[in-house]
């Protein structure tokens, strides 16, 4: 339960190897690959290395080929339905020999190519079915005229148009039209809610006449450039070439679909140049000479005869050198715990690493977050659903470990809520009356009976946090050597503390503390000051300086008052989440009661929904609040942070899941799951 020690690695080798060690390295997944020239770039070295910048272009090419034919075929793959469906990532088997060799079986540009030219061809065909659509809708009104197209304009004498008038000014237009040129015909040839449409027939002499009218009642002139036969006519050829083109469609999507067994060979290849990429990216962190190259690292110190076995096995020609991290340095991290603990390191991870000699928090912080976890949830039957849905969600979902990981977590605090639910008698946030007196028997502490009493406990537990922290700091400073800084410093405040807290308790409830236990408290108030005044700066230049840093020293114990009062908001959740569902329990009733026939199903509806929102809001509250005490309150007595994570130069399988163990084991964890 600690950091995982490490090792500094030195490799040097000729440049003929590179490529071919850079493999091996990456299949072994041992080794965290530092920049070593952002080292080296003020030493004697600098006149001999030269810029070394791998070209990746060939690769981003072929990557952006192997994506666009994943991308096409994936609009005409079956969409997987449901929820669950939509968490879990697509994953793929493969075998370790098929992945290596994946290059080799599939002709990418051929399909590219082909799914390059059915795409173009698609659009093409969309195109033209959205053309000649919205040609056979402009024709529909046109549908009754006998007339081809094509003689529709002006002859010798006169001008035949079509076109549409808005209703209400059809009658008005026409008699008009009748009353000053009688030589015209306004014929209706269909009309619809909105215009009528016309066939207009008139003299080639008195066109300036018609155009003044038309226009004065807003006529608007149609016409079909590319159309020479009557409507029907045409409708008829646009209906064969829509027919045409449809099967056209189908026809392409039938060979698109029949593509789709190459889906999981295109998701094994994407994968693999993704990892080919990144052998190249790495050696962007090599120095380089004129026939050699170097590179630096950092090894698990289990792992070092495995490095230099795979090696050996590999080439004798290669200098290999292993040292002890520097005071200085601060060599990458791996956070590792027995599988207790192994899911709250998810909580260490997203607050920040422990420094490389700092000691992992992750142990420490795990029995307070679950009982802080339950104490916010805090009742029976929200634990149990919330535990056997994390059991149920981490069997069924093909997920990465860091979101089995979370899961598992949610199981630990579940567990912790159902106890906790227990002991403060809320059973599905049921009136405690109500329960059977089996239940009864449990209850240790009705939190709405006594809220003070319910206060005073988080206050208490979160005092013993507090605590527990600075005991942790001071078996640090033993750790490492820091003796004196340990006893004194660190345990002046383990005296001070509860000294102060046994004084207040006394002197806001006179007389319920034995005499004794009050004055052992008044002189561990007075003990502990004085080592806090004495021991807070001991290498003060002056004594002056000592006792002024020492008075501030100890003011600063006052923020504990405010750290302690923090954990009142585990008394404000645990409250406000059986509150609620007390609240959704008695809406629930009274639809019963109210709503004849159907009451029953619509209680049942509103305690589901309601029951199952008000888990879910106070599920993220129960995540959120105990993890801010543990950074604000508890990391902040003996947690520095600062460190950077252990990401091992190796396979990184995004989309695909390894038959073989082996291989499986070295997949880097972080980019398991897309």
């Amino acid at each position: 339960m600690a950091v995982v020690k490490v090792k500094k690695v030195y490799l040097i080798a000729h440049d003929s190897m590179r490529e071919t060690l850079v493999k091996v390295l990456q299949k072994n997944g041992l080794l965290h690959i530092a920049n070593l020239k952002k080292e080296l770039s003020e030493t004697e070295l600098e006149e001999v290395l030269k810029e070394f910048e791998p070209d990746s272009k060939e690769i981003d090419l072929m990557l952006s080929k192997v994506n666009f034919t994943l991308d096409f075929l994936a609009d005409f793959a079956e969409k997987k339905k449901g929820f669950l469906s939509g968490l879990m990532g697509e994953k793929t088997e493969v075998e370790p020999s098929k992945f290596e060799n994946i290059q080799d079986k599939v002709n990418l540009e051929k399909i590219y190519e082909e799914c390059e030219s059915f795409e173009g061809r698609l659009n093409v065909i969309e195109t033209g079915l959205n053309k000649l659509e919205a040609t056979r809708n402009e024709l529909k009104p046109w549908m009754p005229l006998d007339i081809k197209f094509m003689d529709i304009g002006e002859t010798k004498r006169a001008v035949f148009l079509i076109g549409q008038v808005a209703s209400l000014n059809f009658n008005k237009l026409q008699v008009e039209l009748e009353e000053t040129v009688p030589e015209s015909v306004l014929e209706m040839i269909s009309k619809d809610f909105q215009y009528v449409y016309v066939l207009g027939i008139y003299l080639k002499d008195r066109s300036d006449e018609v155009s003044q009218i038309l226009n004065k009642y807003g006529f608007q002139v149609t016409s079909f450039e590319n159309l020479d036969d009557a409507p029907e006519e045409e409708a008829a050829e646009i209906a064969e070439q829509i027919g045409k083109l449809r099967e056209e469609k189908e026809t392409i999507i039938k060979r698109v679909k029949d593509m789709m067994s190459l889906k999981s060979d295109l998701i094994v290849l994407r994968d693999y140049l993704e990892n080919v990429k990144n052998r190249v990216k790495v050696q962007l962190n090599f120095a380089k000479t004129d026939k050699a190259f170097m590179l630096e690292g950092w090894i698990h110190e289990e792992d070092v005869s495995s490095l230099e076995n795979e090696i050996s096995k590999f080439t004798d020609e290669i200098d290999l050198t292993f040292t002890e991290p520097k005071e200085d340095e601060n060599p990458p991290v791996t956070l590792k715990n027995n599988k207790w603990f192994t899911p709250f390191e998810i909580v260490t991870k997203l607050y920040g690493f422990p420094r490389y000699k700092e000691l992992d928090p992750t142990p420490y912080l795990a029995p307070f977050f679950v009982v802080f976890f339950g104490i916010c949830i805090g009742d029976v039957g929200y634990g149990l659903v919330l535990t056997l849905a994390s059991l149920w969600l981490r069997k069924k979902l093909q997920v990465s470990e860091t979101i089995k990981g979370f899961l598992l977590l949610f199981v630990y605090g579940g567990i912790a809520s159902m106890v906790a639910g227990a002991l403060t008698g809320s059973w599905f946030t049921i009136e405690t009356k109500s329960l059977p007196s089996i239940l009864r028997k449990m209850i240790v502490l009705e939190p709405l009976k006594d809220p003070v009493a319910f206060l005073i406990f988080c206050f208490i537990f979160g005092f013993i946090h507090l605590l527990f922290g600075i005991v942790l700091e001071m078996y640090d400073n033993f750790r490492k050597g820091r003796w004196i800084e340990g006893i004194f410093k660190e345990g002046s405040k383990l005296v001070f503390l509860p000294g102060i807290v046994i004084l207040i308790v006394q002197m806001l409830a006179g007389g319920v503390l034995p005499q004794a236990l009050s004055s052992a408290g008044k002189w561990m108030a007075i003990v502990g000051a004085i080592l806090i005044v004495w021991f807070t700066e001991p290498s003060a230049k002056s004594i002056f300086g000592r006792i002024g840093n020492g008075v501030y020293g100890l003011y600063g114990m006052t923020s504990f008052i405010g750290d302690t009062i923090s954990y009142s908001r585990l008394m404000a959740l645990g409250m406000a989440t059986f509150l609620i569902g007390w609240g959704i329990n008695i809406i629930g009733g009274i639809a019963k009661d109210m709503i004849p026939f159907v009451g029953f199903i619509v209680m049942a509806i509103i305690l589901v929904v309601g029951h199952l929102f008000n888990l879910v809001i106070n599920l993220i509250s129960a995540f959120v609040h105990p993890a801010r005490l543990q950074y604000v309150e508890f990391f902040g007595k003996f947690f520095e942070g600062g460190g950077h994570s252990f990401q091992p130069f190796a396979i990184e399988a995004k989309d695909l899941v390894f038959k073989e163990p082996e291989l499986a084991r070295k997949v880097r964890p972080e980019d398991n799951s897309r």
